[in-house]
């Protein structure tokens, strides 16, 4: 049994704080300026940096956030009773 310390859970932010804390990121860590004289390949590899760079964020934030999440297998019989009590971790489909 593992013990674990649910203070070190980071908060999860609701869907639109999370998209603003992705974008924003982006914003600031890539290029933002396009030219007239772009050609459209230029263009088309502009946006696709901020895609993938969006993509690459996404994929870190939610990983961090699964990671330090506790497994359900390895909490303490106390705490797992607890959830089940308070969020029927096993519902019964029939």
């Amino acid at each position: 049994m593992v013990k674990f310390n649910f203070k070190k859970i980071t908060v999860v932010p609701d869907g639109k704080k999370f998209v603003d804390i992705i974008l924003s990121r982006t914003q600031r860590q890539t290029p933002t300026v396009t030219h007239k004289s772009n050609n459209i390949s230029q263009l088309r590899s502009f946006y696709m940096r901020k895609i993938k760079f969006t993509q690459s964020n996404f994929v870190e934030k939610l990983s961090t956030i699964v990671d330090e999440f506790p497994r359900l297998e390895e909490i303490h019989p106390f705490y797992d009773n607890l959830l089940n009590v308070l969020y029927d971790k096993d519902p019964d489909p029939a």
